[in-house]
């Protein structure tokens, strides 16, 4: 078993819904160790850099849009560093697929997340590094070194 590194990212959606706390709260049974918190409003700078393997794509406009809170009218985040062993297999699980009426029903996303019948896209309320090294590279993103306690 290895620790590592996770991105969490509470979307607007989320954050629309005021679902905030719960997740937090439901992901601390988790018991990975939290080494970084924060509220942010997302520039597109920041989405861009987030979202730059999906640039290519034709969903990408519409990426940007919805994680800089444009779909729901909140344009803030919060950002959440995780380290643990199999962190990044532990928060995958335990949010679910990403479409959540695929979704187990006990999953984060299964339990909170629908498809937006006004704009068509999926709020699946928040978002989990797939990788370790996308784990690393995504807490460089959104936080500075000396924003993480370890």
């Amino acid at each position: 078993m290895t620790e590592e590194k996770v991105l969490v990212l509470i979307k607007p959606d989320a954050m629309a819904r005021n679902l905030s706390g719960i997740i937090i709260h439901d992901l601390s049974q988790l018991k990975l160790k939290m080494i970084g918190l924060k509220l942010v409003s997302v520039q597109k700078h920041l989405a861009e850099k987030h979202y730059e393997v999906h640039k290519e794509k034709p969903f990408y406009p519409d990426l940007l849009k919805y994680i800089m809170g444009e779909y729901h009218n909140v344009h803030s985040i919060i950002a959440i560093a995780y380290n643990g062993e199999n962190a990044v297999q532990k928060l995958r699980e335990y949010i679910g697929l990403k479409y959540p009426d695929e979704a187990d029903p006990i999953s984060l996303r299964g339990r909170y997340g629908k498809v937006n019948s006004k704009t068509k896209n999926i709020d699946n309320v928040i978002h989990a590094s797939d990788s370790p090294e996308n784990g690393e590279k995504e807490i460089s993103i959104w936080f500075d070194k000396d924003e993480l306690v370890e």
